[in-house]
């Protein structure tokens, strides 16, 4: 079940910095504070993941208040990484209560061996053979 994934408006993304930003023009991080010198030290981030969203909540409009500015050094990071396992863990149990069996390992068969020939011998035995036994 793929979902699509909402993204903020202009107007919501310039709402979001807009409070993230302190009376000397400088942006902060709003989980952390620390100073996001430039763009691309922050990023506008779902306080709810979209992926956890209930369906009825995905049918509204974004809001700024859906949002929030984190810093991409220390914040933005590990909140994905937990996220995604959160995401992952909620699909699972989704596909368990409409009872979806996840698709098993697929089992090798093992081949049959076949016997193996003997090995045939030029006219009188190997070369060893003649060697040290005749």
């Amino acid at each position: 079940m793929r979902r699509s994934r909402r993204e903020f408006t202009i107007a919501d993304q310039v709402a979001i910095v807009q409070r993230a930003t302190d009376s000397s023009w400088r942006i902060h991080c709003e989980r952390c504070g620390v100073w996001c010198k430039s763009r691309k030290d922050y990023a506008i981030d779902h306080i709810i993941a979209e992926g956890m969203r209930p369906e009825a909540d995905r049918k509204r409009n974004l809001t700024p208040a859906d949002g929030q500015l984190l810093c991409v050094a220390v914040c933005h990071p590990p909140k994905t990484r937990a996220e995604k396992g959160d995401i992952a863990e909620a699909k699972r149990r989704e596909a368990a209560e409409l009872g979806i069996e996840r698709p098993g390992k697929v089992k090798m068969r093992r081949r049959e061996k076949l016997p193996k020939e003997p090995l045939r011998v030029a006219a009188g035995g190997s070369e060893i053979t003649r060697r040290f036994v005749g």
